[in-house]
């Protein structure tokens, strides 16, 4: 659900960023004519929502959910093949 500008807001977060991107958030909040707080949280919601609720990982993680994870012999399998490959090489 997005916010608008008639949702009560009753909670606060506070954060520490870094300047450089407080300067941007800034920046943003001007080309769009809303306040910093504003912004943040536009962009907060947006990120979000692309997530899917209760998705959990990444682009790159969501890519391999469901998936079987490898166990530690698969992966000193995957190793010795390629130390063996590159001894050759």
């Amino acid at each position: 659900m997005m916010q608008n500008e008639y949702m009560a807001k009753n909670k606060a977060i506070t954060l520490r960023v870094s300047e450089s991107l407080k300067k941007r958030l800034e920046a943003r909040a001007r080309r769009a004519r809303r306040s910093l707080s504003a912004q943040v949280v536009s962009d907060l919601e947006a990120v979000v929502e692309a997530q899917g609720a209760g998705t959990g990982g990444g682009r790159f993680l969501g890519l391999y959910r469901g998936a079987k994870l490898p166990t530690d012999d698969d992966i000193l399998e995957v190793r010795t093949l390629l130390w063996g490959r590159l001894g050759r090489e």
